[in-house]
């Protein structure tokens, strides 16, 4: 009998190691294609490939390139760099990318030729975004934030802690940035030549989503200008400025945010930008759609409202990048643009006419595209995107035929190295409210026995699980359990009425629907009753709080970066006075709503064996949050541990140190072998 063989991406076979289960350092293992772009002439595509770095604890990145039509890959970056959003010259002779190191970022080039990767610009120390070529190939234009001055670096490069902070405006501090300098970004251009930087714009706001005028003599970009500009959050405006400098001019628009990206038409008389026009209200209870508006201000047009989806990328996951914003993209031809949504648990790439509204789903029926490029031709789209099977990986589709093709294989030897069932799509009811969602069971699944079951909850809460490789459902699986996760209503891809449904009652409707999906996996037969557990982090962590304080059906609990006290969120997190929006006004206007609606206001009813994992340096969900659940707990003298990780922001599941990823993953499971096992 022939031993089975493997074809690694070289096209070099071996014989196929024994499979083996999926495990918590698996992490390292992971190489997560993204940020692709394709040269205009559609033969060459470039694109970063990020790893994590055992002995180093970090995060690496460098630039691979590929051929579109063949599984040829390069890599063209080396080293332990981080390498990001390579983008081609218009002659596709020069790769311009952004290198980061410390608290500094450069500009970059690297020629197509063969040459050697070469910084551009010498800027202070500070970060750089959005880098984009002029038309003509002379020019860069970027987003720069200086490092304030008020940040102090020592001998060895590290921030010193300051003096004092001086805080004079209510939004002081964001979720893995830590608090504002006094620094603002601004829009700047670099010579492609010589590395002169000028800046373009200037004041005391911030500037987002550049892009050039088809003639290369304005620059277009989002801002607010406004009075309490830092308050109004929700509030965009959009501005021109010629490409030297000058005085700014408003385009005229609806009122709303504005919060994925701007592109001009070929003609350049119309800019294409995803938001709204209805502010004020709870972020994600209306849908980011399509719009457009004449550069003069005096057309605006909105598209997209019977897809009734968001349109941008929010399927949570913790290898498979979240919450991305690609900008839209215009058709050779000026009639159409392209842009993403999220749908039912997975992304698509949206074709809209703008001539006729019609809309056109161009991506396949379980296509999870996250970042994305096309050729200046609009021959060929490259995405990256995940399935259920696997993680990340590049595929090309040609937009005259629709074909899809995967074109790289970066985690194909890790994949069929192991073993694992895959996630299985499930659709259950909660009366006729039709739901979504995904079971996962252990190795060696036999439907006659009973399983321990672990019930997983998304954050957001206007997020949503979808069909994407999910290492730690797996790892779950893995150590016997029967996974179950899913979309209850507040959850994004369903349209507005589903995520609305918990606008100012954020509990009940969540609640009523995954406790369907508990009864769904109970009546498949293969889950015991009597060995249930549930987790959830951010939202996910308040939903958990709020089930131990309401049922007595799970034998034990792990709320992360959890919301405990909707009236100390308002003022702790960095964005907390959203919730006014959420609730209908500030805890000292609607107290018995913030009151009704917190987990602690039930805390003596909670009789659930309960792990609390929080990080340390969460500006999203404070770590008084998790602090008040295990005071109170104790307090009354129930079973609870409490772990903090230091140094880490809210997102610790997904862009935390790997080691206290790891380290997480472990106590969760261990908490779970204790009392359901």
């Amino acid at each position: 009998m022939q031993s089975p063989v493997v074809f690694t991406e070289e096209g070099v076979s071996r014989i196929m190691p024994k499979k083996l289960p999926i495990h918590i350092d698996d992490l390292y293992k992971f190489r997560i294609p993204s940020e692709p772009s394709i040269s205009s002439a559609s033969q060459h595509a470039v694109f970063i490939v990020e790893r994590m770095d055992k002995k180093d604890k970090k995060y690496y990145s460098n630039i691979y390139s590929i051929r579109t039509n063949e599984r040829s890959i390069k890599q063209l970056t080396f080293g332990k760099r981080n390498d990001h959003s390579p983008t081609w010259s218009p002659d596709d002779k020069t790769i311009a990318f952004i290198r980061k190191q410390e608290k500094s970022s450069q500009i970059w080039l690297l020629p197509m030729d063969g040459g050697e990767a070469h910084p551009l610009t010498k800027l202070p120390k500070g970060s750089i975004s959005d880098i984009q070529w002029s038309p003509n190939g002379k020019k860069i234009l970027f987003l720069f934030h200086p490092l304030g001055k008020e940040v102090r670096t020592n001998k060895d490069g590290k921030i010193e802690t300051p003096v004092y902070r001086h805080i004079k405006e209510i939004w002081f501090r964001m979720d893995g940035q830590g608090y504002f300098d006094s620094e603002n970004t601004h829009v700047w251009v670099a010579n492609g030549k010589t590395g002169s930087t000028k800046q373009i714009v200037f004041g005391d706001y911030d500037d987002m989503f550049p892009c050039w005028s088809p003639d290369g003599k304005e620059i277009c970009f989002v801002s607010f200008r406004e009075k309490d500009w830092r308050q109004r959050l929700d509030e965009h405006d959009i501005y021109r400025v010629p490409a030297n400098g000058g005085k700014l001019i408003k385009v005229k628009t609806p009122s709303g945010p504005k919060d994925g990206g701007l592109s001009l038409s070929p003609d350049g008389k119309t800019i294409a930008y995803i938001g709204h026009d209805q502010p004020y209200k709870g972020w994600g209870e209306v849908n980011y759609i399509l719009n457009t508006v004449n550069i003069a201000g005096k057309k605006h047009e909105s598209f997209g409202k019977e897809l009734n989806r968001m349109a941008m990328m929010l399927t949570l996951g913790d290898i498979t990048p979240s919450f991305v914003i690609t900008s839209p993209i215009w058709s050779k031809n000026g009639k159409s643009v392209y842009y993403g949504i999220t749908h039912e648990g997975r992304h698509h790439i949206v074709k809209t006419d703008v001539i006729t509204g019609q809309d056109k789903i161009i991506t396949a029926k379980n296509a999870v595209a996250c970042t994305w490029s096309m050729d200046s031709q609009e021959t060929v789209l490259i995405y990256n995107g995940a399935s259920l099977e696997s993680p990340d990986e590049l595929f090309t589709i040609q937009l005259k035929t629709g074909e899809t093709k995967q074109i790289t294989q970066l985690n194909g030897r890790y994949i069929n190295s192991r073993t694992y069932s895959v996630a299985e799509e499930v659709e259950f009811y909660n009366r006729k409210q039709k739901l979504m969602g995904w079971i996962v069971k252990p190795p060696n699944f036999n439907p006659k026995k009973k399983y321990p079951f672990i019930l997983n909850i998304h954050g957001g809460p206007r997020c949503q699980y979808g069909r994407t490789f999910y290492h730690e459902m797996y790892v779950l699986a893995q150590a016997g359990y029967v996974v179950m996760y899913s979309n209850p209503r507040g959850s994004q891809g369903y349209g507005e009425k589903f995520a609305r449904a918990i606008k100012g009652k954020w509990a009940e409707p969540a609640m009523k629907d995954l406790m369907s999906a508990v009864d769904f996996a109970l009546s498949l037969g293969f889950v015991d009753k009597n060995k249930m557990g549930v987790t959830g982090g951010s939202y996910g962590g308040y939903m958990t709080n709020w089930i131990v304080t309401h049922t007595n059906r799970f034998k034990a609990a792990v709320t992360q970066r959890c919301v405990s006290d909707l009236s100390s969120m308002f003022g702790n997190s960095d964005i907390g006075w959203d919730l006014s929006w959420e609730f209908g006004g500030t805890p000292w206007e609607n107290r018995e709503a913030y009151l009704k609606w917190s987990p602690i206001t039930y805390i003596d009813k909670c009789i659930t064996p309960l792990l609390i994992i929080h990080s340390e340096f969460d500006l999203r969900c404070n770590i008084e949050q998790g602090d008040q659940m295990f005071t109170a707990l104790k307090y009354l003298k129930q079973d609870v541990e409490y772990v903090r990780f230091p140094d880490e922001p809210h997102g610790l599941s997904r862009h935390g140190r790997p080691d206290r990823r790891g380290a997480r993953l472990k106590f969760i499971v261990d908490w779970f072998d204790k009392y359901l096992k």
